[in-house]
């Protein structure tokens, strides 16, 4: 948090906390000349001499900036900045190199480095890039907690909702069908919007079917479609949900509601992904996502067993 951030649940003033920073230098002598610079900075620092210390670091206490020396007695900084882009630690990184080593600093850059100085420099120089990678970390992580309150159509950024987040993007990747549980007003059409544009068929139609609000008689045609003369009133074809979201996600509300003679039928679809239309002979085959949501309890007495859903409660 940065001085004057506001706490989101109580509404008060975040305490002020001083940006992590790690100096790598094996150098004692400089090493105690920077952390003189840096005495009166409102910063954490800490001082490592060596390339293995500053990864134990790194791996339990990560800091937010980081001064690395390039030239150390056991690991080069390169090393140290190679393993730092192979975990992908959010950390903001100066290197420090004598004025021969610049084209060395030049390739630390280019491996992710955020900038450099060049040896000697004084408490001027160290204090304006430390200020300006600190102030590089402070608006990364706005951008990221920004992106965290608006996420694909949901606005919060609670740690109960940061975890809603994180569940849909790691069930939105596979295509097995997802089950949401909850009580109505709760958000799962939403969560089922989330999965679909999170996922892989983002690009393809979302169809969404109220089972709840639909007349039982006319359930299987609005999922499956009828032909023309099917059944008294259906005077032309008509594409059920399944097939209009082929290539995409259908989702279907309330399932628990849907008749238990079509429960049979919607099992032996999600089973060979084939249909078949009211009032037709032929098989049919859809390649879509099914996304389903109850307000009640599906366990006990529900009136659906459907297997090999992914359940998000």
């Amino acid at each position: 948090m940065v001085n004057g951030e506001i706490n989101r649940k109580s509404g008060a003033p975040a305490p002020y906390r001083p940006a992590k920073v790690l100096l790598v230098e094996d150098n004692l002598g400089l090493a105690w000349t920077y952390q003189r610079y840096l005495a009166g900075e409102p910063v954490a620092l800490e001082h490592v001499a060596t390339g293995s210390e500053a990864l134990e670091r790194i791996a339990t206490d990560p800091p937010a900036v980081m001064l690395l020396d390039l030239i150390l007695p056991d690991l080069s900084g390169l090393e140290v900045l190679e393993k730092i882009q192979a975990v992908r630690a959010p950390i903001t990184t100066i290197v420090m190199t004598a004025h021969g080593d610049v084209e060395i600093a030049v390739q630390a850059m280019r491996a992710g480095a955020y900038d450099f100085l060049t040896k000697p420099f004084d408490a001027g120089r160290l204090l304006t890039t430390l200020r300006n990678a600190v102030e590089r970390q402070r608006l990364a992580g706005e951008v990221e907690t920004l992106r965290r309150t608006r996420f694909a159509g949901f606005l919060g950024a609670s740690l109960p909702m940061q975890a809603l987040y994180r569940a849909i993007e790691s069930g939105a990747q596979p295509t097995s069908p997802v089950f949401f549980t909850g009580e109505s007003g709760t958000g799962k059409e939403l969560c089922a919007q989330a999965v679909h544009a999170c996922g892989p068929r983002r690009d393809g139609p979302f169809v969404a079917l109220n089972c709840a609000a639909i007349a039982r008689d006319l359930m299987e045609s609005e999922l499956f479609g009828h032909t023309k003369g099917a059944f008294t009133g259906a005077h032309s074809p008509r594409k059920g949900a399944a097939r209009l979201a082929d290539g995409g996600t259908l989702f279907l509300d309330e399932i628990c509601e849907l008749d238990l003679a079509l429960q049979g039928k919607l099992l032996r679809f999600v089973q060979t992904g084939t249909l078949r239309t009211l009032g037709s002979d032929t098989l049919e085959r859809v390649d879509l996502r099914l996304v389903c949501a109850t307000n009640t309890d599906p366990g006990g007495g529900a009136r659906i067993s459907i297997t090999g859903f992914m359940s998000c409660h």
